[in-house]
């Protein structure tokens, strides 16, 4: 055969056309597959018996129950427990792939810790009188964050960094819910929790680019960025015009979301800085001689280049601080240490990165969410074995200290179970464990009884009216109306005395006619019942055998929620 360039082109068609009736690139894709499947970091599930475990999730603070699926004991699937009663069934798209977070390629493996220990000890042994030893708390409220607290309290001029933790929020009773650009519907709170009260309450979202929770909110007001500050003080009573040349809303905008928050309460004001009105949520017990420890302390209150040794535990995920925050606090010498699962974050800061156990690897325990008005008590459980040098940050701080913190967590369990309080969730159907540890180990989770009446932070909605002339001469005395047997209740009684006026209704109260008169109310007009822990509308009733200075109230739940606590109200009218 003459060679020529056409039959050159004829070889090659026939030769690529014939290479598909061989294995050869059947058999190239197979390989390629196979080996693609078995890159280095890639896990692999073993074969064995399927078992299900319960845990909670410590991905963040809402700490969702979890039901691993497990394959020879190693978790293979994530899912939710539908009858948890605050997560509720729900877990985010990070929950259900925690499982995959221990084989992370940017994960540290190894760390300098003998280093790291004597750079730290080196800089305690030479503190001035006015430098510190801190330890930076990203995730307070957990036992480790009374580990740390213990610590700074043995360490010479000891200082532990956190905010404040230990309030919540009720959304169950709001009706009226104001955000300043939180997400309400899109990762904040426990989202289960939040889902399921979603009905309940008129979400109004205030910022200035239409997110996630903007579009399913039932109103969204586009604000311009950084006037969230001047909205707020509007609808507290401050000026709605100046607002509306700061929001870009207009005053009729501002007086209605004002009387809306007004009329519709109890109203929640929820912003990047925190909620109100926040509840003092009481903290799961501890041991009595834990409660020597420093108190928290806000990094704003400290003086600036004070801080030498700065000890940072971001190895479980909270709410990060800005360096150009932290910088000035610090020293020239100062040494950072921090305890994380990668480089990212204060590890591109720190003189020293110590690589921690990631979720699911440890059991720690997981501090209340902010919708939650109870305590609880839950831990995540070690669904897999840490790799070897991972570094505890409680076991390296509580050294420092010569403190053992090796059962801290038993200990404090130990106190929750002898206090006889709460009740426990077990979601494997049990009754109330005789071993708590071993409950909570299994994926049970401690509810504390919440208070009847927790007392109330701060109320900024809860504001009164801007002119005085129609208030109450002096705040008058709250007075309960006498709760009816239950044996003495019939529907048709309960229908005749409802409707006869002789009862108060659900937002009902009585007042003597000389209140009356000083407030300008009359017999059936609608009037505004306010306390310090906020305000309702209710129906006045002009009743003369009411003592002076006295408000009766009924017994409807708004009028709970805002009385409860109180002693001395006011009315006001509409």
């Amino acid at each position: 055969m003459t060679t020529t360039r056409r039959n050159l082109f004829k070889l090659a068609g026939g030769a690529a056309a014939g290479s598909l009736l061989t294995p050869a690139p059947w058999r190239l894709i197979t390989d390629t597959a196979l080996l693609s499947e078995n890159w280095p970091g890639v896990p692999r599930p073993k074969r064995g018996e399927v078992s299900y475990r319960f845990g909670n999730c410590a991905l963040c603070t809402a700490g969702c129950a979890v039901r691993a699926r497990c394959v020879a004991g190693q978790p293979v699937a994530l899912a939710g427990v539908e009858a948890h009663p605050l997560s509720r069934g729900a877990l985010c798209t990070y929950g259900i792939a925690g499982h995959h977070l221990p084989y992370h390629p940017a994960r540290l493996r190894q760390g300098p810790v003998a280093e790291a220990s004597a750079a730290v000890q080196s800089a305690i042994r030479t503190l001035r009188p006015n430098e510190h030893c801190a330890v930076l708390d990203l995730r307070p409220g957990r036992t480790a964050s009374w580990t740390y607290r213990r610590a700074m309290a043995s360490v010479r001029n000891g200082m532990y960094l956190a905010s404040e933790s230990n309030t919540a929020v009720d959304l169950a009773s709001a009706k009226t819910v104001l955000s300043l650009g939180v997400p309400v519907l899109d990762g904040w709170g426990t989202p289960g929790n939040v889902w399921a009260l979603r009905g309940g309450f008129h979400l109004i979202q205030a910022e200035p680019v239409e997110s996630r929770t903007a579009v399913m909110a039932d109103l969204w007001l586009p604000i311009r960025a950084g006037s969230e500050a001047a909205l707020l003080d509007a609808v507290r009573g401050g000026s709605a015009s100046d607002a509306a040349a700061q929001t870009g809303l207009s005053e009729q905008q501002i007086a209605s979301l004002a009387r809306e928050l007004r009329e519709n309460g109890p109203s929640l004001v929820l912003d990047r800085n925190g909620a109100s009105p926040m509840i003092a949520r009481r903290e799961a017990p501890v041991p009595e001689e834990w409660k020597k420890a420093v108190p928290a302390t806000q990094l704003a209150s400290v003086s600036e280049e004070s801080i030498r040794v700065l000890l940072i535990d971001e190895s479980m995920p909270g709410e990060y601080l800005p360096w150009s925050a932290i910088q000035p606090k610090l020293t020239s010498d100062c040494v950072v240490v921090s305890f994380a699962w990668s480089k990212e974050g204060y590890g591109r800061q720190a003189r020293f990165t110590l690589p921690a156990a990631v979720y699911p690897e440890v059991v720690d325990d997981i501090p209340p969410a902010i919708d939650s008005p109870a305590a609880m008590f839950r831990l995540a459980a070690a669904l897999v074995a840490p790799p070897e040098g991972m570094v505890s940050p409680t076991g390296f701080i509580a050294g420092l200290a010569g403190i053992d913190a090796k059962n801290a967590l038993q200990e404090r369990v130990a106190a929750i179970q002898k206090s006889g309080r709460g009740s426990v969730f077990d979601p494997s159907g049990a009754a109330k464990p005789a071993d708590l540890w071993k409950a909570l180990q299994a994926g049970a989770t401690w509810i504390d009884d919440r208070e009847p009446r927790a007392s109330v932070i701060s109320t900024q909605i809860a504001s009164p009216l801007a002119d005085d002339k129609n208030r109450s001469s002096a705040p008058l005395a709250i007075a309960f109306s006498e709760p009816r047997a239950a044996a003495l209740v019939s529907p048709l009684m309960s229908k005749v005395t409802n409707e006869s006026g002789l009862r108060l209704g659900t937002h009902g109260v009585a007042i003597h006619p000389s209140d009356a008169r000083g407030a300008g109310l009359a017999e059936g007009s609608r009037a505004r019942l306010e306390t310090a822990s906020g305000f309702v509308t209710v129906d006045i009733s002009v009743d003369d055998t009411v003592p002076p200075g006295v408000i009766q109230v009924g017994g409807g739940p708004d009028l709970q929620n805002v009385c409860g606590a109180n002693r001395r109200g006011r009315v006001v009218a509409l």
